[in-house]
Protein backbone atom coordinates (compact mmCIF):
# COMPACT_ATOMS: atom_id res chain seq x y z
CA UNK A 1 0.00 0.00 0.00
CA UNK A 2 0.90 3.68 -0.95
CA UNK A 3 2.16 6.36 1.52
CA UNK A 4 -0.90 8.42 2.20
CA UNK A 5 -3.88 6.18 0.73
CA UNK A 6 -6.35 4.05 2.50
CA UNK A 7 -7.71 0.84 2.00
CA UNK A 8 -10.97 0.92 0.16
CA UNK A 9 -12.48 -0.45 3.70
CA UNK A 10 -11.76 2.85 5.08
CA UNK A 11 -13.86 5.27 2.92
CA UNK A 12 -16.97 6.51 3.37
CA UNK A 13 -19.66 6.16 1.30
CA UNK A 14 -21.62 8.87 0.09
CA UNK A 15 -24.74 7.88 2.85
CA UNK A 16 -22.16 7.48 5.10
CA UNK A 17 -20.57 11.12 4.83
CA UNK A 18 -24.09 12.55 5.20
CA UNK A 19 -24.99 10.61 8.05
CA UNK A 20 -21.36 11.65 10.18
CA UNK A 21 -21.74 15.37 8.78
CA UNK A 22 -25.18 15.61 9.44
CA UNK A 23 -26.21 17.01 5.75
CA UNK A 24 -28.61 15.65 2.94
CA UNK A 25 -27.33 13.80 0.16
CA UNK A 26 -28.22 16.76 -2.30
CA UNK A 27 -25.97 19.42 -0.06
CA UNK A 28 -23.32 16.56 -0.28
CA UNK A 29 -23.71 16.12 -3.75
CA UNK A 30 -23.73 19.83 -4.73
CA UNK A 31 -20.19 20.85 -2.41
CA UNK A 32 -18.92 17.75 -4.53
CA UNK A 33 -20.11 19.14 -8.29
CA UNK A 34 -18.19 22.60 -7.06
CA UNK A 35 -14.83 20.45 -5.55
CA UNK A 36 -15.55 22.41 -2.06
CA UNK A 37 -15.42 18.71 -0.39
CA UNK A 38 -12.22 16.22 -0.80
CA UNK A 39 -13.30 13.71 -3.17
CA UNK A 40 -12.29 10.26 -5.26
CA UNK A 41 -14.08 8.86 -7.57
CA UNK A 42 -14.21 4.72 -7.88
CA UNK A 43 -15.80 3.88 -11.15
CA UNK A 44 -18.88 6.13 -10.63
CA UNK A 45 -19.28 5.62 -7.25
CA UNK A 46 -18.12 8.84 -4.76
CA UNK A 47 -16.09 7.99 -1.70
CA UNK A 48 -14.18 10.24 0.83
CA UNK A 49 -11.49 9.19 3.17
CA UNK A 50 -12.23 9.57 6.60
CA UNK A 51 -8.82 11.57 7.30
CA UNK A 52 -9.33 14.14 4.54
CA UNK A 53 -13.19 14.62 5.83
CA UNK A 54 -11.99 15.39 9.09
CA UNK A 55 -9.13 17.78 8.26
CA UNK A 56 -11.67 19.72 5.83
CA UNK A 57 -13.80 20.19 8.65
CA UNK A 58 -11.68 21.90 10.75
CA UNK A 59 -11.88 26.09 10.20
CA UNK A 60 -9.31 27.89 9.76
CA UNK A 61 -7.41 29.66 12.34
CA UNK A 62 -7.76 33.80 11.71
CA UNK A 63 -6.26 36.16 13.04
CA UNK A 64 -8.88 38.83 14.43
CA UNK A 65 -6.55 41.70 12.25
CA UNK A 66 -7.64 40.00 9.17
CA UNK A 67 -10.67 41.29 8.41
CA UNK A 68 -9.15 44.79 9.48
CA UNK A 69 -6.30 44.42 6.67
CA UNK A 70 -8.84 43.62 4.34
CA UNK A 71 -8.31 45.55 0.97
CA UNK A 72 -10.75 48.17 0.82
CA UNK A 73 -12.02 47.27 -2.80
CA UNK A 74 -13.20 43.66 -1.01
CA UNK A 75 -14.37 45.29 2.19
CA UNK A 76 -16.30 47.73 -0.21
CA UNK A 77 -17.58 44.48 -2.20
CA UNK A 78 -19.12 43.20 0.86
CA UNK A 79 -21.02 46.31 2.00
CA UNK A 80 -22.21 46.30 -1.34
CA UNK A 81 -23.89 42.88 -1.08
CA UNK A 82 -25.95 43.63 2.28
CA UNK A 83 -27.06 47.06 0.34
CA UNK A 84 -31.24 46.84 -0.70
CA UNK A 85 -31.52 46.84 -4.33
CA UNK A 86 -33.25 49.84 -5.68
CA UNK A 87 -35.52 49.32 -8.22
CA UNK A 88 -35.84 51.79 -11.62
CA UNK A 89 -38.58 54.30 -11.93
CA UNK A 90 -39.95 52.56 -14.51
CA UNK A 91 -41.09 50.00 -12.40
CA UNK A 92 -42.17 51.34 -10.07
CA UNK A 93 -44.31 53.97 -11.27
CA UNK A 94 -47.72 52.73 -13.09
CA UNK A 95 -47.59 53.14 -16.24
CA UNK A 96 -50.32 56.06 -17.31
CA UNK A 97 -49.91 55.83 -20.89
CA UNK A 98 -53.27 54.13 -22.66
CA UNK A 99 -52.95 51.57 -25.87
CA UNK A 100 -53.92 54.50 -27.89
CA UNK A 101 -51.02 56.18 -27.56
CA UNK A 102 -48.54 53.70 -28.23
CA UNK A 103 -46.00 55.14 -25.98
CA UNK A 104 -46.41 59.02 -26.58
CA UNK A 105 -46.29 60.61 -23.45
CA UNK A 106 -49.14 62.65 -21.95
CA UNK A 107 -48.35 66.56 -20.45
CA UNK A 108 -49.94 67.62 -17.53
Amino acid sequence: MKAGTCPLRAWLTLQELCDWLNITERHARKLVAREAIPYRKVGRLLRFTPAEIEEWSKPTPRSPDAVLSMPAAVSATRVAKRRVALLPKSLIEPDTSKEGDHGARRSA
